[in-house]
């Protein structure tokens, strides 16, 4: 049982808080993107009071899965989830200056799958971590709508 890494990386011309901002915004998504709906577990709990082992609800192009919150800062947010034994995966999204764009961010989406199911994955089995093309449709969509709310000056 091997693991596998998928990743995804855009540069975004807003600063590095004003996306992760978008990006906890889960109650908008569905105004900027189809494929993704996440939402808290605890329906009591605001979304700014997340918390390391909080559970969320996310559904991915007809996957559903619930994993815990394993990191809130504001450079990383990752959840854990998994099928006993037969797959387990942890997604970072990581908000960091970008080097391209001044003032704004460099997103990146990494995801590290294990398990026996694991093997579904191998077509991105290679030395380099492999591009996921639904991501790069979330993160093409999440740019437009940081850079629409969030402009730099």
């Amino acid at each position: 049982m091997g693991r596998v890494e998928v990743y995804a990386q855009i540069d975004i011309a807003a600063s590095p808080d004003a996306v992760r901002k978008v990006f906890l915004d889960f109650a908008r998504y569905n105004e900027w993107q189809k494929g993704w709906a996440i939402t808290l577990m605890d329906t009591t709990k605001a979304q700014s009071d997340l918390e390391v082992g909080d559970r969320l609800r996310v559904a991915m192009h007809g996957m559903v899965f619930r994993p815990y919150i394993e990191e809130n800062s504001p450079e990383r947010f990752t959840w854990t989830g998994s099928i006993p034994i037969l797959l387990s995966g942890q997604h970072s999204f990581l908000f960091t200056p970008s080097k391209e764009i001044a003032g704004g961010t460099t997103f990146i989406q990494t995801e590290n799958f294990g398990g026996a199911l694991a093997v579904m994955y191998s077509p991105f089995a290679k030395k380099e971590p492999a591009p996921s093309p639904n991501w790069e449709a979330f993160n093409a969509a999440f740019k437009q709508e940081a850079e629409k709310r969030y402009p730099l000056a």
